[in-house]
């Protein structure tokens, strides 16, 4: 096995055999005993795709990226010394060895459908979800954990929880989407396997009550007549504005709406106005979700009440608060809202992201408020859309002017009907890797050889799920 600072510099280099094709992309799988874990399923699914592709590079990239997750980010399926009881599998974001709730959850998706027919594969898919039990058990409001002390497979970076921390906290950067992508995940493995096992048990039931918890905390107003409790506050000494929070680290004012406060976002950027919308639509999304399963199960009914009630209730705050009558687009989904009336027009690569609400199941994909935010998100009227030579897409504070996030191109291709438009996508794709046949975090739209994360997991399981779809709705695409 791989230890993190090993594959970091295996993915910077060149890799035998290349792809044959015009880039003649390097094959950058670790060798068979250094992989991770093992997924004849996976493997499967990589012959049949690759086999039929007619682009060498586009299949070589394929080929590295789908399995990336598997490769060389699922660090232990086994904690507390024992494989007894509840499987527990904690999955690096890649170079980061951290495991992040809303990566993790990412990161298994595009595995998620082959898991009934795998025990292993579906074991390894559990104990994530057991392993975010835990963790949010401990706090809500961190977004990333370190490997339990149990286990000693990673070598741990130095860090800076930010807030109150525990021993097992990475970063303590509260953002609603990691709540959402816990309860994403539970849903979609009983939703797929059929399997609610997970459901009786005590520490995950804990963590779904707790998330309850702090979404009605985070509804609450700063001020009723005078200022209210703070449940969470994140102060940090930075240069950048984005790694910590306005007022003491309280977050901007916001008056009760229904929406759920979020002080970071999916880029674990600050947010402004702490009403995240693409967050709450995902969270709304899910607590959907959460009810229905806790129904179906014959589960707890009042947490199933309260999760519906709180489902309908945010999704009606964001057409009540979050919808804005652009001068040149129309009627437009925000990106922030505060109830004042403050709203910011943008979005941000990262998925939840306006551009991914039907990949998130939010909207429809021809809704028409959705059809005219994404026209708006995929233009120069979004101060993060960026364009350049060597393509053009959605990049963020996070990174900087002129760095578009493959991650963007991605979910246009997710969220598209269009051949046309997935085609250019998939081209600038293959054509920022920068000969290493892999996903990064962002490419620079102007400097060739320039870019961030050589090893980004979430980016290229993404990517693999766009091609097993497009393989599956659009094959004349990719055969």
């Amino acid at each position: 096995m791989y230890a993190h600072t090993t594959y970091f510099r295996y993915a910077s280099a060149f890799h035998k055999p290349g792809s044959g094709g015009t880039l003649n992309l390097p094959f950058q799988r670790p060798p068979v005993p250094c992989r991770n874990f093992y997924s004849a399923a996976v493997e499967g699914v990589i012959n049949d795709i690759t086999s039929k592709m007619k682009d060498l590079d586009l299949a070589q990239l394929f080929r590295n990226a789908y399995p990336n997750t598997l490769d060389t980010t699922v660090q232990d399926g086994c904690v507390n010394d024992t494989c007894e009881g509840n499987p527990k599998t904690f999955v690096i974001t890649g170079d980061i060895p951290a495991m992040w709730i809303r990566d993790s959850t990412s990161q298994m998706n595009p595995y998620m459908p082959l898991a009934p027919q795998e025990p292993s594969l579906k074991k390894m898919i559990l104990g994530v979800i057991y392993m975010q039990a835990q963790f949010l058990d401990l706090d809500t409001y961190a977004n990333a954990f370190e490997l339990p002390a149990s286990s000693t497979n990673v070598d741990l970076y130095s860090h800076d929880t930010g807030g109150k921390g525990t021993a097992r906290v990475w970063e303590e950067k509260y953002e609603i989407d990691s709540l959402a992508n816990f309860l994403r995940l539970s849903h979609s493995y009983w939703n797929t396997t059929g399997d609610s096992s997970f459901v009786k048990d005590p520490v995950w039931m804990s963590a779904v009550k707790k998330v309850i918890d702090t979404i009605h905390e985070q509804q609450e107003p700063t001020f009723d007549n005078k200022p209210t409790k703070e449940f969470y506050k994140f102060v940090k000494s930075s240069t950048r504005p984005t790694e910590t929070q306005f007022l003491d680290g309280r977050g901007n004012p916001t008056v009760r709406t229904g929406l759920v406060r979020s002080l970071f976002r999916p880029s674990d950027d600050a947010t402004i106005f702490p009403f995240f919308i693409p967050g709450n639509a995902m969270l709304s999304v899910e607590l959907h979700h959460l009810s229905q399963m806790l129904n179906a199960t014959n589960s707890d009914f009042n947490v199933s009440a309260t999760a519906a009630m709180l489902s309908d209730e945010i999704r009606q705050a964001i057409y009540d608060h979050a919808i804005i009558n652009h001068p040149q687009y129309g009627k437009i989904f925000a990106y922030e809202v505060d109830g004042y009336g403050s709203n910011l027009i943008m979005d941000d690569a990262n998925i939840p992201s306006l551009l991914s609400l039907p990949y998130l199941g939010f909207v429809d994909q021809n809704d028409a408020v959705y059809q005219n935010t994404r026209k708006l998100v995929l233009s120069t009227s979004n101060p993060f859309y960026f364009e350049g030579p060597r393509g053009a897409g959605i990049g963020g504070p996070h990174v900087g002017l002129s760095a578009v996030w493959p991650m963007s191109l991605v979910v246009r291709i997710l969220t598209s009907s269009s051949d046309d438009e997935i085609r250019s996508a998939l081209s600038t794709l293959l054509n920022t890797t920068d000969s290493t046949g892999l996903i990064h975090e962002s490419f620079d739209t102007w400097d060739e050889g320039s870019y961030t994360r050589p090893w980004f997991s979430w980016a290229n399981g993404l990517f693999g799920e766009a091609i097993v779809k497009i393989a599956r709705e659009k094959p004349h695409l990719l055969f």
